[in-house]
């Protein structure tokens, strides 16, 4: 199996651990506004709550690894330089994508009380969107279909553009591109410019 589909699984991989996170039954919190109630709902709720942070930190980093993997694939291409500043960029907002959701974890009252530096959620929404975009761009000279690279800088884009508007942004939206993403690199795999 080529590096490239085993990276590309890995990414599938982690996206699904981040989407089952961001849809699970404990993670409706987010659309509620009441602190209190938000609280209530983790507390009686503990294993489930701890459990969707772990699989929101494995989602990212696992989704990382994967590009990173792909990336390594693509060592000997001229446009390896732009995959490697994505990953990096990646990386970064990932790191803090772990701390921010390690905090929520181990004090869900600091949590609900809007407690946690806002920084680490916006640094990591905003360097998701440019690595992805970056990685996008990479994409479009690999020899995969044009539209996925495309579809990753619209989207990163298109994104950016609402999260400047609404100040905010459900991280797992960047989860499905990068799942689409995967399946389309599983799919093309030796096909590519490696």
């Amino acid at each position: 199996m080529s590096s490239i589909k085993i990276g590309s699984i890995i990414i599938i991989a982690g996206s699904v651990l981040f989407i089952i996170a961001a849809f699970s039954p404990i993670s409706r919190i987010f659309g509620i506004p009441a602190p209190e109630r938000k609280l209530e709902i983790i507390l009686s709720a503990p294993n489930q709550w701890i459990t969707a942070q772990i699989f929101f930190a494995l989602g990212a980093l696992v989704t990382v690894a994967g590009l990173s993997i792909v990336t390594y694939s693509f060592r000997n291409q001229p446009f390896s330089v732009l995959l490697n500043i994505s990953v990096a960029i990646l990386f970064i907002g990932a790191s803090l994508w772990i701390w921010h959701v390690y905090l929520r974890a181990v004090d869900p009252q600091l949590f609900t009380d809007r407690g946690i530096p806002v920084w680490y959620f916006a640094t990591y929404t905003f360097l998701t969107q440019i690595g992805l975009a970056f990685f996008g761009i990479a994409l479009l000279r690999t020899g995969l279909q044009n539209w996925v690279g495309w579809m990753m800088i619209g989207s990163m884009g298109f994104f950016f553009v609402l999260t400047i508007i609404f100040r905010d942004m459900p991280p797992f939206v960047y989860y499905i591109v990068t799942l689409i993403t995967g399946v389309m690199l599983y799919r093309a795999g030796p096909l590519l410019k490696s």
